[in-house]
């Protein structure tokens, strides 16, 4: 039975309901919510003190028009091939409202905590209304600046890549980009490594860093989106069932390791 998986949105946004539903007002409009502070961009924050992965396919990167379709899906029994855009989908802090940082019903301290990320990386200046006629969406960022991520396999990908040995040459990393919006003046960025999602109206200020995860220096990425896709660029030579395990570490060097379910792929042989 396939289940239908929008990890970029669906978790966050629904942790963000949740534990922000009583203090967001409706606009004007009527028919979408005003984000709970409206100066700012970034709506909520998670550390690295969860992690929740799992396998993805759908995954569509058109390197041409700068757009990616994050509309996923995974069907357990089914054998992928590689374009079918499989990889793993990583959402850090959401294995629990009350594990990550987002739950404004904390009170006090974790309003405190927000407002000093926010003040200190300068989001302070937003203005929702330029979104007029679209709903709001909120962005969350990962508060903790992350050093690594790393993937592995249980089995061999080919000869350059044995069971357990380091896949991050042959996956792509993509994710929300929400710092970067705000050193862009609250606007979208259009450089090599910056897409936009595919389908969204390009008046909401929006980009996805898109790179090869070994090229990819995440000291010099801070406050990226927690919701994280790992895409599998290079068939495997065998057909067969194939278990990754992701290991997160953090700039203050807590690790976090998680193992995805079984994914079919179809071999080159």
């Amino acid at each position: 039975m396939k289940k239908m998986f929008n990890l970029l949105f669906t978790i966050t946004l629904s942790l963000c309901i949740l534990g922000c539903s009583g203090d967001e007002t409706e606009n004007e409009g009527g028919d979408s919510k005003v984000p709970i502070n409206p100066k700012s961009y970034i709506q909520g924050f998670f550390e690295l003190n969860d992690m929740h992965i799992t396998p993805i396919s759908g995954v569509q990167v058109n390197k041409e028009k700068k757009t990616i379709t994050l509309e996923t899906s995974f069907d357990a029994p089914k054998e992928y091939t590689i374009n079918e855009g499989i990889g793993i989908g990583i959402a850090i802090g959401s294995e629990g409202i009350d594990k990550g940082l987002i739950n404004w019903t904390k009170g006090s301290t974790y309003t405190e905590y927000y407002n000093e990320l926010v003040k200190k990386i300068g989001d302070t200046s937003f203005n929702y209304k330029i979104q007029e006629g679209l709903s709001y969406k909120s962005i969350i960022a990962i508060a903790d600046t992350l050093m690594s991520i790393n993937i592995t396999c249980d089995k061999a990908i080919d000869n350059s890549h044995p069971a357990g040995s380091n896949l991050n040459t042959i996956f792509s990393m993509y994710c929300e980009d929400p710092y970067a919006i705000v050193k862009n003046g609250y606007r979208p960025l259009t450089d090599a490594v910056h897409y936009s999602l595919d389908g969204m109206n390009s008046t909401f200020p929006y980009s996805l860093y898109g790179s090869n995860l070994s090229s990819v220096n995440l000291l010099e990425k801070p406050y990226i989106g927690n919701n994280i896709f790992l895409i599998l660029e290079t068939a495997p030579e065998n057909s067969g069932e194939y278990v990754f395990t992701v290991l997160v570490t953090n700039k203050s060097g807590k690790m976090l390791e998680k193992t995805a379910k079984a994914i079919k792929i179809k071999g080159i042989k």
